[in-house]
């Protein structure tokens, strides 16, 4: 039978799907990525079988549970999304994504309930969500508990009041609320629901109508007429509005009116039934009610028919005082154009500017007849209130060299003196012209002496001046003045915290405490002063003072996060480190995932860690810095002490192993690999230790340069061979001490712990010459132990032979101890058997070595033949010696160059220059003093130059005839490697 091929390819993806979903794995965090990817993927079903599968292996793991329970949630799977979501949700109250989970999983199934509750406690968290506001709102509705709803978006609208959406949902709303005032009769709280809603939208014509509606049930219809007039402002060609308009001026009587805004406002087509219609009847009504009724219109008609004065008079006062603006803006352009220079008719012209609110022709109209009639009382303070308030905008746009000059001229009008020099006062302040303001404000207090608002300004201008204990005596004195008002204490608490700012600014921490102690007489619980409190006791450092204050600011506010983080550090500052640690672990507890509790408490565990290592207790720091660096692994502090005090206190092997460790988790952390290169230096494996060290970040260029030098002698450390030729020069007081001597050695380094090397000496007096050759051996035990040994032969001037061997071993903290023997044969056949005891110290540019070395020469005989060929024989008794030496090098730059410094005593010569001769150096005592200088030439070669001078007693010419004798050596040496 065939198959084709499409059901080979079926058959291929069935098996490749089975095998995905048949993935297994040993840890539970790779089902938790496998689980997130699928999440993201939307592969819910296979989601929710990875978590499962998870679950298995950590039971407990909420991050699985979560992923298991948003897979089933969008699978459909309700029940169990929320069965699990739950689990998680005890366990993390605070989490927002469970929460969401849990409010669409009850949406969804109609448990509006809980639902609510649920967004409830998200709103707890985000108070300010407009998304779970409106949620909210939805779910009410969906309950059909509308007012709740309503109440959820009067909330929501509180918090968004800019919101165009939320403001038509809540405008709607206010619009019921409104009708239904209306319906029960509660006119005031109608009007009051319909204005709120015009203030917050000026075209609503709902609003204007049913504010028009509430008014004529008030029986108020000059006020519904008002509101008409506002909405047709916003709402120009409104019909049902000018309809309202029209209808409202009939009822008042105002035919005339009505018909004066239908000639004038409505003459396009749109209002042709209006001009038809409506206006003749208007024409009709007016004049059956005016024939008999009104005097205002008789005496019109008398302007008209014979310009009788007191007639228009009457008309113009009377259209001004009912509001007919047009009538009488009519009659008054009549009347001036009549009587152009009549002050009587410009100051009535001037009044309906202002009642019309015509700004710009009421300004223009003050200034011009302010102009023509300087000296009316009435125009001078018509004009001087225009001036005031064109300065105090003037002022508002911070153009204060055009409002000052203003004021300046309105302080002789009475009417406005102390308005204008409370605004000179403003404009110097806004200035910081403080010592100016200081003199004006002393002016208001001469005008108002019994005005406690100036002696306030006063003290709060001292304040902007940091004159502090000036303000504070004058709230101080308003405070005994007026012991009822609360204004002054306040003001005085507020104060102490400005001025307790200002003297932490200036570190002057004795005084702000003083201040905050002031304050808090007034106000005990105020928390910036506390806050001050507890700075400025740590900054001095006052630390029991310091817990005090934390201590009492926790009294009136015990879950304030930052008093309790503060309590903690100055615990640590004050190394009472368990009572800062037990601080911070009951925040943890509480803020579980907050990063800046977890840093202060790696802090403290530092720290911790830095006093416990001070004290010695290394394995101890060690622990603190560990879980230091586990807290906040993005601070490498504590990581770099862990380093540095396995590589001082610590086998190189254990500090290596300790790098090793951290790179496994961190593989491109050019520091550990830097450190790894230090302790490959320290072991001597030079090669290993460039390749590491070469990671060292430096950006100074300089500094980079400098490190390459460093690594370009690491580099040649590591070199095999090291050739070295040195040139002495002993000179002396006696010609028998002075000697010239030439050397030759060279090392080899088979590897890692082996080294031969070869030396050769060659000496020259006026007596005749002298060789010594010989080879050594040194050796690596272990990164801390080594030594060497050698053999040396030579002929006159020389040992016949020595034999030595030292050994080295290196301790804590750049500690070494030496110890060494020497087997020495002279010439003369006499023996010397020398024991070296020795330690050094080395810091990160100086060595220091002390060394004590005891010599022994046992009794011997040697035999002489005489000129007369007689052999005599001459003993020699044994003698023991003694000699302590001091050396140090201490490198002056970064090519490591370095001085040397060496002083020695005792009853045996030290020169390291010049090996063992003559029996007769032996017996007295000498003192030796040198001073050297070694240069880097390059990374692989050294120049050495050493000198030093001996004093010591010796015989000259024969064994009883002793003098001092003073000996200079002065020896060059290069040193190469290759």
């Amino acid at each position: 039978m065939k198959i084709n091929k499409s059901t080979l390819i079926f058959i291929a993806l069935l098996l490749l799907q089975l095998n995905s979903y048949s993935q297994v794995f040993e840890s539970s965090d790779l089902y938790f990525e496998e689980a997130k990817k699928d999440v993201a993927e939307e592969n819910f079903a296979k989601a929710a079988k990875m978590s499962w599968r998870g679950l298995q292996i950590s039971p407990e793991d909420l991050d699985l549970k979560t992923l298991l329970g948003k897979s089933n949630m969008q699978m459909g799977r309700y029940d169990t999304a929320r069965y699990v979501l739950k689990q998680v949700y005890y366990r993390r109250r605070k989490d927002i994504d469970i929460l969401s989970y849990l409010v669409s999983i009850e949406e969804t199934t109609k448990r509006y309930s809980d639902a609510i509750c649920f967004v409830n406690e998200l709103l707890e968290i985000t108070p300010y969500s407009r998304g779970w506001w409106i949620r909210k709102i939805n779910i009410y509705k969906k309950m059909g508990n509308f007012e709740e709803a309503e109440r959820a978006l009067k909330r929501l609208y509180q918090i968004y009041p800019e919101d165009s959406q939320i403001k038509a949902d809540y405008n709607y709303i206010m619009l019921g609320d409104g009708v239904n005032a209306v319906k029960n009769k509660n006119f005031d709280d109608a009007n009051e629901i319909y204005t709120t809603i015009i203030d917050n939208d000026p075209s609503n014509k709902l609003a204007y109508q049913g504010i028009i509606t509430n008014e004529l049930l008030k029986g108020n219809p000059e006020y519904a007429l008002q509101y008409t007039n506002r909405a047709l402002l916003t709402l120009k060609k409104d019909r049902e509005l000018i309809e309202k308009k029209i209808g409202l001026l009939e009822t008042l009587g105002r035919h005339e009116e009505a018909i004066v805004y239908i000639q004038t406002e409505l003459k396009g087509p749109e209002f042709k039934e209006i001009q038809e219609t409506t206006l003749p009847y208007l024409m009709q009504q007016s004049a059956d009610f005016n024939e008999y009724n009104d005097p205002y219109e008789i005496n019109k008609k008398l302007s008209e028919l014979n310009g009788n004065s007191e007639a228009l008079d009457y008309v113009i006062n009377n259209a001004l005082g009912k509001g007919y603006y047009i009538d009488a803006e009519y009659q008054l352009n009549k009347a001036i154009k009549r009587s152009p220079n009549s002050k009587k008719y410009l100051i009535k012209q001037m009044e309906l500017y202002k009642a019309t609110k015509n700004k710009e022709e009421y300004d223009k109209a003050v200034l011009a007849l302010h102009e023509k009639f300087p000296t009316d009382t009435d125009l001078n303070y018509a004009y001087n209130k225009l001036m005031f308030d064109r300065a105090k905008e003037y002022v508002e746009a911070r153009q204060f060299s055009l409002a000052d000059p203003i004021f300046k001229d309105l302080v002789s009008d009475p009417n406005f003196t102390t308005e204008a020099e409370q605004q000179i006062f403003g404009i110097l302040l806004e200035e910081e012209k403080f010592d100016e303001a200081t003199d004006q404000i002393d002016k208001l207090i001469g005008l108002e002496p019994d005005n406690p608002e100036y002696l306030v300004r006063k003290s709060t201008l001292y304040q902007k001046m940091e004159l502090f204990d000036d303000a504070l005596n004058i709230t101080r004195s308003l405070e005994q003045s007026y012991p009822l008002s609360e204004r002054y204490p306040a003001l005085y608490v507020e104060q102490t915290e400005a001025y307790a700012n200002y003297l932490m600014r200036e570190q002057r921490f004795g005084a702000a405490l003083s201040i905050v102690e002031d304050g808090l007489i007034r106000e005990n619980n105020n928390k910036r002063l506390l806050e001050i409190g507890i700075n400025a006791s740590s900054a001095i450092p006052d630390y029991e003072k310091g817990i005090n204050y934390s201590k009492s600011a926790l009294t009136f506010y015990p879950n304030n996060k930052n008093f309790k983080l503060k309590l903690s550090n100055i615990y640590a500052q004050n190394k009472q480190y368990e009572e800062s640690i037990a601080v911070l672990d009951s925040l943890k507890t509480i803020y579980k995932y907050d990063r800046k509790i977890k840093n202060s408490l790696a802090e403290v565990l530092w720290y911790r860690g830095k006093n416990l290592e001070e004290e010695g207790l290394i394995d101890e720091a060690l622990v603190n810095y560990s879980a230091s660096d586990s807290l906040n692994p993005d601070e490498i502090y504590s990581l770099q002490r862990m380093i540095n005090l396995h590589i001082e206190q610590k086998p190189h092997d254990e500090a290596l192993e300790f790098i090793n460790k951290k790179l496994e988790k961190n593989p491109n952390d050019n520091f550990l690999k830097f450190k790894k290169g230090v302790v490959f230096e320290l072991m001597k494996q030079y090669d290993s230790a460039y390749y590491y060290q070469k990671f060292r970040e430096v950006q100074d260029p300089f500094e980079r340069n400098e490190w390459n030098s460093a690594l370009n002698i690491l580099t040649a450390a590591g070199l095999k061979n090291k050739l070295a030729a040195t040139y002495a020069q002993a000179s002396s007081d006696s010609l028998p001490f002075s000697t010239s001597m030439a050397s030759l050695g060279y090392s080899h380094k088979y590897d890692a712990v082996n080294t031969f090397g070869a030396d050769v000496n060659y000496a020259a007096r006026t007596s005749g010459v002298g060789v010594q050759g010989g080879v050594n051996y040194s050796r690596v035990f272990n990164p801390t132990l080594y030594a060497d040994v050698g053999v040396l032969l030579g002929t006159q001037f020389f040992p016949k032979f020595i034999v030595y061997g030292n050994a080295y071993k290196g301790l804590n903290d750049g500690y070494e101890a030496q110890a060494g023997i020497r087997y020495s044969r002279l010439q003369n056949d006499a023996n010397f058997f020398t024991l070296t005891l020795g330690g050094s110290k080395t810091w990160e540019d100086i060595w220091l070595n002390a060394k004590l070395q005891l010599m022994t020469s046992p009794a011997y005989t040697v035999t002489e033949t005489t000129i007369f060929g007689v052999d005599e024989l001459t003993e020699f008794a044994a003698n023991n010696y003694i000699n302590f030496a001091t050396q140090t090098r201490i490198n002056i730059s970064p090519r490591k160059d370095y001085v040397s410094f060496i002083v020695s005593f005792g009853s045996a010569p030290f020169n390291e220059q010049l090996p063992e001769g003559e029996a007769a150096f032996l017996s007295f005592s000498n003192v030796l003093v040198g001073a050297g200088y070694g240069h880097n030439i390059s990374a692989k070669t050294v120049l050495l130059l050493n000198g030093s001078w001996i004093n010591f007693k010796s015989p000259v010419t024969d064994s009883t005839a002793l003098s001092f004798i003073n000996q200079y050596n002065l020896s060059i040496s290069i040193i190469t490697k290759f």
